[in-house]
């Protein structure tokens, strides 16, 4: 019995049965995953376990095909490890294999990498920061940050292409390194992965037209006054409201009601500090000191919007996917010496 069972997990038939299986399954799957948004559409945006025990366990008419396809690739997995032992038992006698069961570890390797990550990995989506911002990543790895130190949205052709993110990883204040990152270029380091997710855009300011031209007001700002008065920008908000105690309050980002908390100084009458709604136009004191400006657009800066993944299986996949390769070169060079040697018929 033992034997036959050997036997069987070593099949070529059982391995091309069970790719088979997964491969309908999957695509029978996918029809499923469209129609039903709601149960898979977040199934990229976390690791497989906490899907399965959000989701998948929730639905299990939905997810049934999918612990098919789980269960065919793990025994495709087996089959595979048990020929790659098979295949190290008569080495001697099949070592021009080498390159075939190469890949047969790499594959062992990048499913046990998969299987590993997905169990103990985690992952976080939608983390937004601003250039000169730090991101605390006390919940992924503790004791470090990611600082932005540069931000770059790519257009080519007015369509949307890329985007570049200069960032610093630090540990406990130190800089560990730094890299610039793009879509399907990461961060990495050790089992930390940091992608590129999107960007979005945040009102910073107004551009507005003054008597001295167009000026940029943002929180810093300072406009010099030809009489010697200096105007100065010290907070901006996109959308306010105003309370019935008179005070204005924040309320959203969405550039709805704009508003700018603004300090008039004179060199010889005492400084004046009140809020500017744009659509309310200039307060009296501003008017009264000769001060013009028209709203004209608001100032948009960009935001990196980042996914940040924890995967202990990212070197282990790594050293799979590399046997994968050397074993492809390998089986590649050992096809074409033994064609040379006319081990095998010319193909026409």
């Amino acid at each position: 019995m033992p034997t036959r069972l050997w036997n069987l997990l070593c099949n070529l038939k059982l391995a091309i049965w069970l790719a088979s299986v997964a491969t309908v399954l999957t695509m029978a799957g996918s029809i499923v995953m469209i129609k039903y948004p709601k149960t898979f559409g977040s199934i990229d945006q976390m690791i497989l376990a906490d899907w399965f025990a959000r989701f998948g366990q929730a639905r299990p008419g939905l997810s049934w095909w999918l612990w098919l396809v789980a269960g065919a690739v793990l025994l495709l997995g087996l089959n595979t490890l048990c020929c790659f032992f098979d295949w190290l038992l008569r080495i001697r006698a099949r070592w021009r294999k080498s390159g075939e069961y190469l890949i047969h570890l790499g594959f062992i390797l990048c499913l046990g990498a998969f299987v590993w990550g997905s169990l103990a990995g985690s992952r976080s989506e939608g983390n937004a920061i601003r250039v000169g911002e730090s991101l605390p990543l006390a919940g992924l790895l503790p004791g470090h940050a990611l600082r932005l130190d540069t931000f770059e949205p790519v257009f080519v052709g007015g369509q949307f292409s890329d985007m570049r993110s200069t960032l610093t990883l630090l540990r406990d204040g130190r800089e560990l390194r730094t890299e610039v990152i793009r879509l399907n270029h990461p961060l990495t380091e050790g089992d930390l992965i940091v992608l590129p997710a999107t960007f979005a855009q945040e009102a910073e300011g107004f551009r507005c037209d003054s008597p001295q031209g167009s000026i940029e007001l943002r929180p810093g700002s300072v406009l010099r006054l030809p009489d010697g008065r200096v105007l100065r920008v010290l907070r901006f908000f996109a959308d306010v409201r105003r309370g019935g105690d008179g005070r204005i309050y924040p309320v959203g980002d969405e550039v709805n009601n704009p508003a700018f908390e603004l300090e008039l100084l004179h060199p010889q009458d005492g400084p004046w500090r009140g809020w500017y709604l744009l659509r309310e136009g200039l307060p009296a004191p501003l008017t009264a000191a000769g001060i013009q400006l028209q709203p004209r657009e608001p100032l948009l800066r960009a935001i990196s919007v980042l996914t940040i993944n924890r995967d202990p299986g990212a070197e282990l996949a790594k050293i799979g996917g590399i046997l994968m390769g050397l074993g492809v070169a390998l089986a590649l060079l050992s096809f074409y010496a033994k064609r040379r040697r006319g081990d095998r018929p010319e193909l026409d």
